[in-house]
């Protein structure tokens, strides 16, 4: 007889002799392998549909050594039901073997697994992890409002400086443009008045050549103070260039325009401005202009120059309508 025919030989005596082929005997030892070999063939078919559907676990091989032993166990509970009848105990013994294989190894590599797998943080340490995180993403989240905080204000420090003056702090002349472009509009738009004044400073350049630049620095600045001082709220003031100031006055006609010009003149008039430890007297010329409907920027500042060099043909310290 060759090895396979042995292997495969179902001659030896069934377990249903020991069993005195009883009911009650056949029916639990029957029922209760093949129970349970169901049971140990349905968890290596969960033990594998976890290891297809979840590719990220750790130790997917583990759960598959875990699934081939279950499985094996379950074949030798049916070949322990099917020897009640038939004597396949080669079968069997194979089964079991390879059973034994197995289990053993299953075993070795579990024990070599298990320090890795104690290494795992528990659900404790991940609580712990998660509320460290949870603090840090705070104390981020602190840290980027300072520092949106932070930029803000450069940026308006930097919007600030791009608009004014270094010498006297006043709007400088592209923002004097900007406010007017806008004021001009809504002018136009409302039907609202609107008029500017062209500020000349008088002598201002015999005034440089006799005490220095720094002198004349010292007496623009204080005109720079009394304009702001003599104007309204609502009125802007900026310095247009070198020692020349415009100031706009939205909501206000040529002649309210003048009465401001001339109280600005009127406080210039009553103060001396101290200078290296002299006082200097210095007036001004102001040309007045109010817009016309279509007009454009420089059209309008272009009239209020025209007239302030009016106030400077006519004698100096004083005021000019245009027009």
């Amino acid at each position: 007889m060759s090895f396979i025919d042995t292997i495969t030989s179902g001659d030896y005596m069934p377990h249903g002799h020991c069993f005195l082929w009883r009911e009650d005997l056949l029916l639990m030892h029957v029922g209760g392998d093949l129970a349970t070999a169901a049971a140990y063939f349905a968890i290596p078919a969960a033990l594998v549909k976890l290891v297809r559907q979840r590719t990220d676990l750790a130790f997917n091989w583990i759960f598959l050594m875990f699934a081939l032993f279950i499985f094996l166990c379950g074949v030798t509970h049916v070949i322990d039901s099917i020897n009640i009848w038939h004597g396949y105990y080669h079968i069997e013994g194979v089964a079991k073997v390879a059973t034994a294989i197995v289990s053993l190894v299953t075993a070795v590599m579990a024990w070599r697994l298990l320090p890795t797998a104690l290494a795992i943080p528990s659900h404790q340490d991940l609580l712990a992890k998660n509320q460290q995180l949870r603090a840090m993403q705070q104390e981020l989240e602190a840290a980027n409002r300072e520092l949106e905080s932070k930029v803000a204000a450069r940026t308006e420090e930097l919007r600030l400086l791009a608009s004014r003056d270094d010498l006297t702090g006043l709007s400088n002349r592209r923002e004097l443009i900007a406010v007017l472009d806008r004021e001009l509009a809504r002018a136009k738009r409302y039907g609202h008045a609107l008029t500017v004044a062209m500020v000349d400073v008088d002598d201002f350049k015999l005034l440089n050549d006799r005490l220095g630049h720094q002198a004349g620095d010292q007496v623009l600045q204080a005109i720079a103070r009394t304009f702001e001082a003599g104007c309204r709220t609502s009125d802007i003031v900026g310095r247009y260039g070198g020692e020349e100031f415009l100031v706009v006055m939205p909501e206000t006609g040529s002649e309210a325009a003048a009465l401001l010009a001339n109280r600005l003149l009127d406080s210039l008039r009553q103060q001396a401005i101290a200078v290296n430890g002299d006082r200097i007297a210095t007036t001004c010329s102001i040309g007045i202009a109010s817009a016309r409907q279509g007009e454009l920027v420089e059209d309008l500042v272009d009239r209020a120059d025209k007239a302030m060099y009016a106030a400077k043909d006519a004698g100096k310290d004083r005021t000019v309508v245009a027009d």
